[in-house]
């Protein structure tokens, strides 16, 4: 009776859209038990920061408690955003798309933005949230107020709602 299998894990997606590099596969729930032969959870290094992912245990869809972690699709919901820059956002996103990433709202394309950033949000196809940029410029904190004005006006126009 396997809990977790591998072939639910984002592991291979993370590698292929972000470049993750696995650090480590671990195959103990607890540092007492035995290894098994199927891993538990996986340590990724995602530009210089490290996650750890693991196959939702299939019990805790039906978990007594409701503080237990779900994934996305079991909760109905994601609640965390994760924000990444990255050196090329267009081509990331290409790659996120190809591998079964869904854009979150909006037109669907990399947009580049008041603050300085080119972003795009998508949905992993696990349910989880990220958030992808690439920074093109600095902008000075005392002219974001213009830049988001204009920015709020040309859309405005765009939608013919002037």
């Amino acid at each position: 009776d396997v809990l977790y299998a591998e072939s639910y894990w984002p592991i291979d997606f993370y590698r292929d859209v972000f470049g993750a590099e696995e650090v480590e596969r671990h195959f103990t729930l607890t540092p007492m038990d035995a290894p098994g032969e199927q891993a538990y959870s996986a340590e990724l290094r995602i530009s210089g920061a490290y996650l750890i992912v693991s196959a939702e245990n299939p019990r805790w869809q039906e978990a007594p408690r409701p503080d237990w972690p779900r994934s996305p699709q079991a909760a109905g919901a994601t609640s965390v955003g994760i924000t990444l820059y990255v050196d090329d956002v267009d081509d990331v996103f290409s790659r996120a798309v190809a591998a079964g990433a869904t854009p979150l709202g909006g037109r669907g394309v990399v947009e580049t933005t008041f603050w300085g950033d080119r972003h795009i949000q998508f949905h992993d196809p696990f349910g989880h949230l990220w958030r992808v940029m690439t920074r093109i410029e600095d902008v000075d904190a005392t002219e974001l107020p213009a830049r988001y004005a204009a920015e709020r006006d040309a859309d405005r126009r765009a939608r013919g709602r002037a």
